[in-house]
């Protein structure tokens, strides 16, 4: 939509909001065009600008960047963030744009480095099976689909049958040299 917008366009911008009284303002890369170390520095910008603003993230994940400029906002100081079930959505205003960085995304990686966020990430999952089956199609979140950090998953079928056929050609092969 607009492109590259310089810092001190949205220092400017979130002073104006400032003194017509928000209290809180959302930082957005609906086009997901950011990058962590921009959204880092534009983060920290602000909350220096403005200790007293309440400031929200919002990230997309249109090239993959979405859940590394959420961490990088959450290293600047911001603590809200909008996210969305599975990652799905997107923007009519920006055609090609994807859908929020997944909450079950966020909530996992935030509670694998220690932080409170205090949401069952497991209920996420099941909310997220759910609304799939809702929708009729898979939801681009990555945790939903694999499960939180350690779970293990059953090999593919089959897979045993064809181990056992490969240990034992390997042991037939060994036993005629």
């Amino acid at each position: 939509m607009e492109g590259e917008v310089a810092q001190q366009s949205i220092l400017e911008l979130v002073g104006e909001f400032a003194q017509l009284g928000a209290v809180g303002v959302t930082l957005c890369d609906t086009t997901g065009m950011a990058y962590p170390t921009q959204v880092y520095q534009i983060c920290e910008a602000v909350i220096d600008a403005y200790p007293g603003m309440n400031i929200t993230g919002h990230f997309h994940n249109t090239r993959g960047m979405g859940l590394a400029n959420t961490l990088a906002a959450v290293h600047a100081g911001v603590r809200q963030f909008d996210m969305s079930l599975g990652g799905i959505g997107g923007c009519p205003y920006a055609p090609g744009a994807s859908g929020n960085v997944s909450t079950e995304d966020v909530v996992h990686m935030l509670n694998c480095m220690g932080y409170d966020t205090g949401v069952n990430v497991e209920g996420l999952i099941a909310a997220a099976h759910r609304l799939e089956q809702l929708i009729g199609h898979e939801l681009p979140a990555q945790v939903s689909r694999s499960g939180p950090r350690l779970t293990r998953h059953a090999p593919p079928k089959g897979f045993e049958e064809i181990r056992e056929r490969a240990i034992s050609r390997e042991n037939e092969l060994t036993s005629k040299r």
